[in-house]
């Protein structure tokens, strides 16, 4: 049967209450024992339990409460209180309001748009009139589909059928249209 002091001993050490070496010996008579295993599998729930209760809790208090205890703290402590309802209510408390909320958000987004700027700017690609070399050897540059000349195919070897070139020009850029039909094909059917 566990003595009274045992069960402290696991709230300690469930708490973090303990030093190295003792809670190094609870350890060991966990791993041993299920019943205090249990115990202290139970503690956790507790405490956990307890801690989002008392989260809870805090959230339904009003603001105006919370405003109240600590003017009681600054004039307790011998400072002057913050004027919080002037603060709130002009344009620059308000948005000092929700930066003071959002802080970790603004600041996270200023990182990643700051770092994505900067990799946009050491990996951009190079000017069209520059020559890329990349280990002694030039790589290929690719153009942009509009800014290509189209191929000009002037004959096409067809083996069992005839093949057919278009290379027709207008206004809106050139066009190649190749006409291939196998030799079995009957025309005008």
């Amino acid at each position: 049967m566990a003595k009274p002091s045992d069960d402290i001993e696991l709230m300690q050490h469930a708490d973090g209450e303990l030093d190295e070496r003792a809670a190094a010996a609870v350890r060991a008579r966990v791993d041993k024992d299920t019943d205090a295993r249990t115990k202290l599998e139970a503690l956790g729930q507790m405490s956990e339990l307890v801690r989002s209760h008392l989260e809870l809790a805090s959230d339904a208090v009003a603001d105006r409460k919370f405003e109240g205890m600590w003017r009681t703290i600054a004039r307790e402590v011998g400072t002057p209180p913050e004027p919080a309802v002037a603060k709130s209510k002009t344009l620059w408390g308000r948005i000092s309001g929700w930066l003071d909320r959002h802080r970790g958000h603004v600041i996270t987004g200023a990182v990643s748009a700051g770092a994505v700027a900067a990799l946009a700017l050491i990996l951009k690609p190079a000017s069209h009139d520059e020559t890329v070399v990349h280990g002694g050897a030039p790589t290929i540059e690719v153009q942009p589909a509009a800014l290509r000349a189209a191929p000009v195919i002037e004959s096409l070897d067809t083996p069992g059928g005839t093949g057919t070139v278009l290379n027709l020009e207008d206004e809106d850029g050139h066009t190649t249209v190749i006409w291939v039909s196998p030799a079995d094909t009957v025309e005008g059917i």
